[in-house]
């Protein structure tokens, strides 16, 4: 009997795991623009939005969207002291730790160094029941593994890992592996806080619009990819740095929503649950697209009005890069892991690469 009744409360453990890794994934924004373009964006299907170091932005916020505050590393201690004053008197739901800390010109730290400032820092909101993420990783699993290993021993709680991801808009398999090894390996839900196509890949508008709605709606079917913010919010001639592809950008240079902004804030994915979610006019991103001559993109707003995407004015990439030194090293990572505890999980071809066999 009492080998039955174990049994029995296995499979309810098993039960709500799995329930917990069927959440719908959550859009949301990487925020690190003026915020007065905060008043351009309606809601839609975007539920929530972060910024590296600062503070909430009310216009964000009028909209009713969930701003989750963010450590970025001992860089920027003084913002984070704000962000603790403010969440002394409204405490988030949710909090993101380091920004990157294996990259030296970001975060910077090592695992055991970064273990022990979570301790610090983040943990005591663990006990105020705020869901606490992983520090920010781009590529480096044992980097990961370590500073998982240190918290165990210091009484970290992670309750989810966050993930960056750039790279060329050919290698939607990279982009998948990368998010599948670090949920099979920690067992943890995934949040996605930046993706993105690099500014070496070449991409055309149209090569980044598909390999956005491919990426975004992949997560949305896996089950444990809880949230996802594109990195877009900015105007496509002043991005916030020359890495990623300026055509990434939600804005136009008035402030106007690109086509790009519209179908990943008012188109439903894949999701069922998504078309349930009441808008008169969600599917924003037009199939057939006009191009104009010397301009960007045809589509229209939410009031019916003509926009015409602003024109590229960069320079076309010369040297095209299939797979940078970032993209080198997160692969390299992930085979190193694999040498140690077996395949991670299976590749699976990516719809273009299927195309191009058939």
């Amino acid at each position: 009997m009492l080998s039955f009744k174990l049994s029995i409360t296995a499979a309810i453990v098993a039960a709500l795991a799995l329930f917990t890794y069927t959440e719908a994934c959550e859009r949301g924004l990487s925020w690190g623009t003026e915020d007065i373009l905060g008043t351009k964006m309606g809601k839609g299907y975007v539920s929530w939005y972060w910024h590296w170091q600062d503070a909430a932005n009310k216009y964000l916020d009028q909209r009713g969207l969930e701003f989750v505050p963010c450590f970025w590393g001992p860089k920027y201690q003084d913002k984070w002291n704000q962000r603790k004053k403010e969440m002394a008197h409204d405490l988030p739901k949710h909090i993101l730790a380091f920004n990157e800390p294996e990259i030296p010109g970001q975060a910077n730290m090592g695992p055991k160094h970064a273990a022990r400032l979570f301790m610090q820092e983040i943990q005591p909101y663990a006990k105020k029941g705020v869901k606490l993420s992983s520090p920010q990783m781009v590529y480096k699993l044992d980097w990961l593994e370590t500073f998982m290993d240190e918290c165990d021993k210091l009484g970290c709680q992670i309750d989810f890992m966050a993930l960056h991801w750039y790279g060329t808009h050919k290698d939607l398999t990279a982009f998948k592996k990368w998010i599948s090894s670090v949920h099979k390996r920690f067992n943890r839900p995934i949040w996605v806080t930046e993706y993105g196509i690099t500014s070496a890949a070449g991409a055309s508008q149209q090569d980044i619009k598909n390999f956005h709605m491919k990426a975004t709606t992949w997560m949305e079917q896996t089950g444990y990819v809880q949230r996802a913010s594109w990195l877009g919010c900015f105007k496509v001639n002043s991005p916030p740095d020359s890495y990623a592809s300026n055509k990434n950008a939600f804005f136009n240079g008035n402030g106007s929503l690109r086509d790009l902004a519209y179908w990943y804030i008012y188109t439903s994915g894949s999701n069922s649950k998504r078309d349930t979610i009441p808008h008169h006019r969600h599917q924003r991103s037009l199939p057939g697209m006009v191009h104009v001559p010397r301009s960007g993109v045809v589509h229209t707003d939410l009031d019916g009005a003509t926009i015409i995407d602003d024109e590229d004015t960069f320079e076309p990439y010369q040297d095209i890069v299939e797979c940078d030194d970032y993209c080198q090293l997160r692969k390299a990572s992930i085979e190193k892991f694999e040498a140690k505890y077996g395949r991670l999980v299976d590749e699976e071809a990516d719809d273009d690469e299927e195309a191009t066999k058939a």
